[in-house]
């Protein structure tokens, strides 16, 4: 087998820590980097550095020996201002692309949905190939650095753009955990009916490890360089659907509500949030101002093509999001991410 080494920006978060222990099962060599120190789970046979990529000094050092670039640094709307944003996503991706040889194999970036944006009507389901017009900072960023990538595949890079959904799953802090952690807040408090908005919203989810199995497939797959690859499951669940997953695992049903900012205020839940971190549970997982932030989101170009990636023979592992959403429930409850009476 050809030595694979692999540069791993972002390392330090979500689908880096899935990534990497897939690419080390794979038998890559790793070099990790981010801006955080070396973190203790990481082991011990990974080169981790310690940079930030928005500054380009040093940079070139990064790719001594690599052979593939997996591209997962970025600012995300939910931590960072559109300054920050711009920063973490365009200004590093071009810094780092400026400093990689021409004799990467692949360089795969991870990109986001978000560049569609909401606010003009695409085709439905959205092509990879359509013009994006993103309407929030982070799409905005997003695209602009897939426009750097863009720019080096014309040179003659071989680059492979990812742009997954929301990406759920065992040690995620937003997003799909956030309504984890509200549902969880309200069991704690002793309520028997999880209030949902009656009027439902179509939900769109992959699970890391599908999101994982699609880097390193496209990583080596032959024909995927010089395209844009949708990632999401294709099974669309309603609000409502999410919900009674939710309230079934903490014993709780689904009542409608017409008023759309139905449940617990924020500082009812913030006050139950403190009660439980004062019981053992660990802090990870963001609460949100907005109860159910992630399921109230609308978006007129939810629905996505996934022929592409079908095309290129990735099977989805986890079709079926029901048993996926409760495995990392059962996850969360191991690691007292969130906890019950």
């Amino acid at each position: 087998m050809p030595h694979k080494q692999a540069l791993l920006t972002g390392a330090t978060g979500f689908v880096a820590s899935h990534l990497l222990p897939a690419l080390l099962a794979d038998g890559w060599s790793v070099r990790a980097c981010g801006r955080r120190p070396r973190p203790d789970w990481f082991p011990q046979e990974v080169d981790y550095r310690s940079v930030d990529l928005a500054r380009p000094e040093g940079l070139d050092a990064l790719y001594e020996g690599v052979t593939h670039l997996f591209h997962l640094a970025g600012a995300s709307s939910s931590t960072s201002t559109d300054e920050e944003m711009h920063r973490g996503n365009v200004v590093a991706t071009r810094n780092l692309l400026a400093a990689a040889p021409a004799t990467l194999a692949r360089v795969v970036h991870m990109s986001s949905t978000s560049v569609y944006g909401e606010e003009v009507q695409l085709p439905v389901p959205v092509p990879e190939d359509v013009q994006p017009h993103p309407s929030r900072g982070y799409g905005k960023a997003k695209w602009e650095a897939e426009q750097e990538m863009w720019a080096k595949a014309e040179a003659g890079m071989a680059v492979v753009v990812l742009r997954p959904v929301s990406t759920f799953g065992p040690g995620n802090v937003k997003l799909l955990g956030s309504a984890v952690l509200d549902t969880a807040i309200e069991a704690w408090a002793g309520l028997a009916t999880l209030a949902v908005a009656a009027r439902p919203v179509e939900q769109r989810l992959v699970h890391i490890d599908d999101l994982v199995g699609a880097s390193l497939h496209l990583a080596e797959h032959e024909e995927a360089v010089g395209h844009a690859y949708n990632v999401v499951a294709e099974q669309y669940p309603s609000s409502h659907d999410v919900a009674r997953i939710l309230a079934g695992a903490f014993g709780m049903e689904v009542e409608l509500d017409d008023q759309a900012d139905c449940g617990l205020a924020y500082e009812d839940r913030a006050a139950i949030h403190a009660q439980m971190l004062e019981h053992g549970m660990a802090p990870h997982i963001f609460l949100t101002e907005q109860r159910f932030r992630f399921m109230a989101k609308e978006n007129r170009n939810n629905r996505l093509r996934v022929d592409a990636l079908l095309g290129t023979g990735f099977r989805f592992a986890h079709s079926d999001l029901e048993p996926a959403i409760q495995t990392t429930i059962d996850w969360y409850r191991e690691h007292r991410w969130v906890i019950t009476r």
